[in-house]
């Protein structure tokens, strides 16, 4: 079998919130606050801290959604469970285009910057180049080993601004400050969609989810951590900013941070403001790169894009075709050096990303209202609601050509989602026998399989073990291939999944149809009865079947209930010394699966146990007069697995497995079990 690989699990909340950090922290402080100054005045200062606050809806509605639905690719992935495909897929593509864009802005205020202060001669698309070749090096190795880098220099970047900052709270003087608001509160809201990406940066937290420890607790409180830091670093620089210089004067500096640390300290204040920039943009560069492969990657992995994008390295488990396409992107957009071309692209994504993914908190509680939450919003809806408002707000506040430039993006994205036709069957609710083929094929070629494993006892968490495991020893969140969503009634047994799997969980009774179709039936691809009662397993079989997942297996031991599951199309799996294995084979070998595929009637693969009293004990295989419709496919003698032949004997306490059509193998078993 191909080995399934894992992203690494292995950030913890130091790192998480440098992640949030360093993408928040960009150079937008070191250069906004002179566009502000010029739109609003002293007024500025306001304008950071209105915008911080509304900007804590958004990130309440991201804690509860990363929290609660722990996967890579953050916004599109909280939309992909919760919406329809052709949002969800905008979500992403929204996303993919501001994280990108956003890597390329970065990279030309960093190009600027070395071009401006140390080489004048060196043109801004080989300083972009080389800057994205590096990074993308570093990326390629993990997040935690680019972490390392990003951690140094958001430290120092923090220091320096911290510093900077605090010797210049001397130089505030009172006349600066006044009038507060020489232009009016006309520019109010268009200045906050100015600096609106400057608090752009805590949701990059869950597209690292994956890679996040704990995540159910640690995702909440560093997006909390990363917003709470900003909103007090932002105003307080600010207000030195504003403060120290006039505001006229702030207003024609492109460089107002570094212009204010050399007014306030002299020449070796322009040099470690200069520092501070080339540390911001690196650390958001980063970041943003970083994050726009893993929503490539997510892309790719539901198939909106090649599944290419969905591969991760053997070594490094990163994903190496996403970062290698998104940083082709970042050279391509950051090549122009058009500082106002790559902003306005930027946050014109991701106002429309962060609104539709608001809206998602309210759908969530919708679709999945038995779904445990470790972070739960308060005064729901209204948190939502007004998060979702606050991005949409300020689109018709962007520059008039964003929304030209946004329109041709979203053509251009839906041209490409069009291109696929099961998309454009389901957009236009094209019900044809192709649309039907095609969903047959796609579910015997995939391997990707968005798994639905209805109770998590034993035989559930054996099978998520299989699934979700590189090996036996080290359990993962999940693979590339498989996304597992859990159904259990049992409060403990959710506490031991949670802990162990770090993954959904919907809390409720898997045998009401009302609480399996809270997973989202389009969602999923195979539900799994796999309860250790077999009568349940049937009703919740039939129940899933009923509504509309597309393959149902159910886990019975009683061979009388498989005619039965058989005439609703549904897979019975009735081997419970291997069941996971057989769950695992089913979804990994669509081709050697067919074989066994009850919802078509062809066989049923069943055992049964051989007692020191039955009358085959001591007999030849070919001796028994077994029905020639099925024949003996496995022996499982004493742990260790026996070709059966002809010639084999059958011995007291083996495990004999037949395959067949459901009557001959109910003979075989009669004739199997006749005692002496």
């Amino acid at each position: 079998m191909e080995e399934r690989l894992t992203f690494k699990r292995n950030i913890g909340l130091f790192m998480a919130t440098m992640i949030g950090i360093g993408a928040m922290m960009g150079p937008g402080i070191f250069a906004l606050p002179g566009e502000l100054a010029k739109m609003i005045g002293p007024m500025g200062i306001v304008v950071y801290l209105v915008m911080g606050l509304v900007t804590v809806f958004t990130a309440l509605n991201y804690s509860e959604l990363g929290a609660a639905l722990p996967i890579a690719g953050g916004g599109y992935s909280f939309t992909s469970l919760t919406l329809s495909r052709p949002v969800s897929f905008f979500t992403g593509w929204f996303f993919w285009i501001g994280n990108t864009i956003g890597c390329a802005l970065y990279a030309i205020i960093f190009a600027l910057t070395i071009r401006g202060y140390f080489l004048p001669d060196v043109s801004i698309p080989v300083i972009i180049a080389v800057t994205t070749v590096v990074f993308t090096l570093i990326n390629f190795r993990g997040m935690s080993e680019a972490l390392k880098l990003i951690t140094v220099m958001n430290l120092i970047e923090l220091a320096i601004l911290i510093g900077v900052a605090i010797l210049g709270l001397s130089s505030v003087k009172a006349p600066n400050l006044k009038p507060l608001a020489p232009m009016g509160l006309a520019p109010f809201i268009p200045s906050m969609a100015l600096i609106y990406i400057s608090y752009v940066g805590f949701e990059l937290i869950t597209v690292a989810s994956e890679e996040i420890k704990n995540p159910g607790k640690t995702i909440p409180r560093a997006i909390l951590i990363t917003l709470g830091a900003g909103i007090i670093l932002y105003v307080f620089v600010v207000f030195v900013m504003m403060g120290a210089v006039n505001y006229k004067d702030l207003a024609e500096n492109d460089v107002p941070f570094i212009f204010t640390a050399e007014r306030i300290l002299g020449p070796w204040g322009r040099w470690v403001a200069v520092l501070a920039t080339i540390m911001a943009s690196l650390s958001a560069f980063s970041v943003t790169l970083g994050a726009s492969a893993r929503v490539l990657f997510a892309l790719g992995r539901d198939e909106h894009f090649p599944r290419a994008f969905a591969k991760l390295h053997p070594r490094f488990r990163t994903p190496y075709i996403a970062l290698f396409v998104c940083a082709a992107m970042v050279i391509i957009f950051g090549s122009t050096g058009v500082v106002k071309f790559a902003a306005s692209l930027s946050d014109f994504g991701y106002l429309m990303g962060l609104g539709i993914v608001n809206y998602a908190v309210i759908a969530l509680h919708k679709k999945m209202p038995n779904l445990r939450r470790p972070f739960k919003v308060i005064l729901y809806p209204y948190i939502p609601i007004l998060g979702l408002l606050s991005c949409w707000l300020f689109v018709p506040a962007l520059e008039a050509r964003s929304f030209l430039l946004g329109g041709l993006l979203t053509i251009i994205g839906g041209a490409i989602y069009l291109l696929k036709p099961a998309n454009r069957a389901q957009l236009f609710n094209i019900n044809s026998t192709y649309s039907k083929l095609n969903t047959w094929i796609q579910l015997l070629k995939k391997k990707r399989m968005k798994v639905l494993i209805i109770d998590g006892g034993r035989i559930g968490r054996n099978i998520a073990d299989r699934l979700l495991a590189k090996d036996e020893l080290r359990l993962m969140f999940r693979s590339v291939e498989h996304q597992v969503i859990f159904i259990e009634e049992d409060e403990k047994l959710c506490k031991e999944i949670e802990a162990r799997y770090h993954m959904p969980i919907i809390q409720g009774d898997g045998s009401k149809a009302e609480i399996i179709e809270q997973a989202g039936v389009k969602n999923i691809d195979v539900a799994i009865a796999a309860s250790n009662d077999d009568g349940r397993n049937v009703i919740v079989a039939l129940q899933a079947k009923r509504i509309g997942i597309p393959q149902v297996i159910a886990i019975v031991q009683d061979p009388d209930y498989i005619p039965l599951l058989e005439e609703k199309g549904i897979v019975t799996i009735s081997t419970p010394w291997s069941t996971a294995t057989m769950v695992e084979n089913y979804l990994d070998r669509p081709g050697v699966a067919q074989l066994f595929e009850i919802g078509r009637g062809v066989a049923s693969l069943v055992g049964v146990t051989i007692a020191e009293k039955f009358a085959v004990v001591g007999k030849l295989i070919r001796e028994i007069d077994i029905p020639k419709e099925c024949v003996v496919a496995a022996i499982i003698r004493e742990n260790a697995f026996v070709v059966p032949r002809g010639e084999t004997t059958i011995e007291a306490g083996d495990r004999v497995i037949f395959v067949g059509p459901t009557s001959a193998i109910k003979k075989a078993q009669d004739i199997f079990s006749l005692k002496k």
